[in-house]
């Protein structure tokens, strides 16, 4: 490994652990999402890096992609219509626009700015074990989110910044408010109301699909295909 990409790896490493415990420290997520945007482009302009914050085609592909991974868990489980007031849906998006968006910026945004898998990994660990405290989190649930990881962070590498906060603000409405499956443990007013049908492996029990078998294949595909097509094409 060339000096410059272990020196990089250490400030990836630096900003992760120092933006993780300072967002904690922050108790609103739109206050975390303005910060961590302002603090990632102070950031990338100081080193004269591009962001890559990736094409407008590519951002819809990521909340299709999205739409096409929820919607395969339908025929898996028993649907029934919700009651969500469409008057709160654009409060909803806002809220979790500004989840994605900081999540993204510090777990993917900066420390995958460069390549590494110390940093995808590193990364992909660390955005599993913020959810921690999240209802129904077990083992299941940490290998789901970390795969979920893996992926946004090929997503966030190979498509740019914005397909990835794209993919990760798509899933959690579709998931939550559109089909009504919990989502990291949590469940909000819905469209419809599904459950995963099955034992805990293919339900992912209380923390929800995420943490379902069915969800990880559906991500480590993705993480593998993204990781084979880059290979192809003889990037890092």
């Amino acid at each position: 490994m060339k000096m410059e990409d272990s020196n990089w790896i250490w400030k990836a490493l630096a900003f992760l652990i120092t933006l993780t415990v300072f967002m904690m420290a922050v108790p609103n997520v739109y206050l975390r999402a303005i910060l961590s945007l302002t603090i990632f482009t102070a950031l990338v302009r100081h080193d004269g890096e591009d962001p890559n914050v990736g094409t407008l085609r590519r951002t819809v592909l990521s909340a299709i992609l999205a739409f096409a991974m929820t919607s395969s868990l339908l025929p898996l489980s028993r649907l029934e219509v919700g009651g969500l007031d469409p008057e709160i849906l654009p409060q909803l998006i806002l809220f979790h626009l500004s989840v994605s968006v900081w999540e993204e910026v510090v777990y993917r945004g900066y420390p995958l700015l460069k390549f590494s898998r110390t940093t995808l990994l590193t990364s992909s660990l660390a955005f599993s074990l913020i959810h921690a405290f999240n209802p129904g989190f077990g083992i299941q649930a940490f290998l789901g989110i970390f795969i979920a990881g893996l992926a946004l962070g090929e997503i966030r590498y190979k498509w740019g910044l914005a397909p990835a906060i794209s993919m990760h603000l798509s899933w959690n409405v579709l998931m939550e408010h559109l089909w009504g499956y919990p989502t990291s443990g949590l469940r909000g007013s819905s469209f419809f109301t599904a459950v995963l049908i099955g034992p805990d492996i293919i339900t992912g029990g209380d923390f929800g699909p995420e943490a379902s078998i069915v969800v990880m294949v559906e991500f480590l595909l993705l993480f593998l295909s993204l990781r084979l097509t880059r290979l192809r094409d003889h990037t890092p």
